[in-house]
């Protein structure tokens, strides 16, 4: 038994049970779509004196949708008025407070500033009566090169107490001007005459 089946014959036995397939599959969603409807038939059967009450009452309820809108936008226009009204008042709390801290805090600072004024004078003249008790002396700082007996700088830095030091040189040195811009008094500088 050797049966030909040919190409075309072949495609015609799936595509008829494609479609008988598809057709059941139509006529079960046709069945089901027929029972919902029917569902809704009957709750529009049962509730059809609600429905009928609703749409005589629906009338009034756009008359007072219509009525709440006009009152949201004469409040609305209320709340825009007291917006604008706020952003005035915190524009003069901002003025006051640019007032208090020009005002209050800036001479709260100049007080302050005063008083640290005061008390820098105060330690000032404690620290000049300490330093009056002490008893100021000249201090003398040596410069040698390698293989010198005698140095060849001497910078004296007289004290309060002895000016007349800075005046005379060490024997054997002379006398020459500061290289810094000090005064001439305060700090001497000697080097050996050659």
């Amino acid at each position: 038994m050797n049966l030909m089946i040919s190409l075309g014959d072949l495609i015609a036995v799936v595509l008829f049970i494609l479609g008988s397939t598809l057709l059941i599959y139509l006529i079960l969603a046709i069945s089901r779509l027929f029972k919902v409807l029917g569902h809704v038939n009957e709750v529009l059967e049962s509730s059809k004196e609600d429905i009928q009450k609703t749409v005589k009452k629906l009338p009034e309820i756009t008359d007072n949708a219509a009525s709440i809108t006009g009152t949201l936008k004469d409040n609305l226009d209320s709340i825009q008025h007291i917006f604008s009204d706020v952003g005035k008042i915190s524009n003069t709390v901002k003025e006051g407070v640019e007032t208090i801290q020009k005002d209050i805090i800036l001479k709260a600072k100049s007080i302050l500033d005063i008083i640290d004024a005061i008390k820098r004078l105060i330690e000032k003249r404690r620290e000049n009566s300490k330093n009056k008790n002490k008893k100021k002396s000249t201090v003398y700082k040596y410069t040698y090169k390698p293989g010198q007996t005698m140095p060849d700088e001497v910078e004296i830095m007289p004290g309060a107490n002895s000016p007349e030091e800075s005046d005379k040189p060490h024997e054997g040195y002379v006398k020459v001007a500061p290289e810094n811009k000090q005064k001439a008094d305060d700090i001497s500088d000697y080097t050996t005459s050659e």
